[in-house]
């Protein structure tokens, strides 16, 4: 049986850094995931600045402020999403658990396809998986996901990732991102299954919820 696909990949691809240093594992990773972006003609939507969304308010999940509400359109907009999180005494950093806790209930991850990476020591296994289930019980689509371990030792004296093997991970990494925007819904759910079974996250609720105070 053929797998229907769709060319939607050109209206370009949201990142989101976790870290909120302006040297970090993570940034420098995103920065191969731009460059590898930029060679296959597809725009960057934003890179977010986490440190300008406040902590999760719900009595504002409606009418939350600027920041929140062009993270929403952000994700919205774009054919994907790529969130590089580091990992913090054993969990995801806080900064993405708050944003994502603000997408809760307004349906802007429902369907998305998301690609997750962490860089850090040990390849940041529980920030994967924490931040693959969060995205999951928003009903976003976990199509790629890769752990970068002990990242200064790929890196030279600057920060920038130099190390061959992790730049050509990184590159398939985005690669799969991209081919997961051209499948079907219904594809990229058992693709997504598939992917967070990987990290150790399993399938949570299938549409959007509101939060509940």
């Amino acid at each position: 049986m053929a797998v229907h696909t769709r060319d939607d990949h050109h209206r370009g691809v949201f990142t989101v850094c976790g870290s909120l240093g302006e040297i970090s594992a993570n940034r420098a990773a995103l920065h191969v995931v731009h460059r590898t972006l930029a060679e296959s003609a597809v725009p960057v939507v934003d890179d977010a600045t986490l440190g300008v969304i406040p902590p999760l308010q719900p009595d504002l999940v409606d009418t939350p402020g600027d920041a929140v509400a062009t993270f929403r359109r952000h994700i919205a907009d774009a054919s994907a999403v790529i969130i590089a999180a580091p990992e913090y005494a054993g969990s995801l950093a806080g900064s993405v658990k708050n944003a994502l806790d603000w997408v809760v209930g307004s349906g802007e991850l429902y369907e998305k396809p998301v690609g997750i990476l962490s860089a850090g020591t040990s390849g940041g296994p529980f920030a994967r998986q924490v931040l693959a289930q969060t995205l999951l019980w928003q009903g976003a689509h976990v199509v790629a996901q890769l752990g970068i371990p002990a990242p200064r030792t790929k890196s030279d004296a600057s920060g920038a990732i130099t190390d061959a093997a992790t730049i050509e991970a990184i590159r398939a990494f985005v690669a799969a991102v991209l081919a997961a925007t051209r499948l079907e819904p219904a594809a990229r759910t058992l693709l997504s299954t598939q992917v967070a079974a990987t990290v150790g996250a399993s399938r949570g609720l299938t549409a959007p919820y509101p939060i509940e105070v």
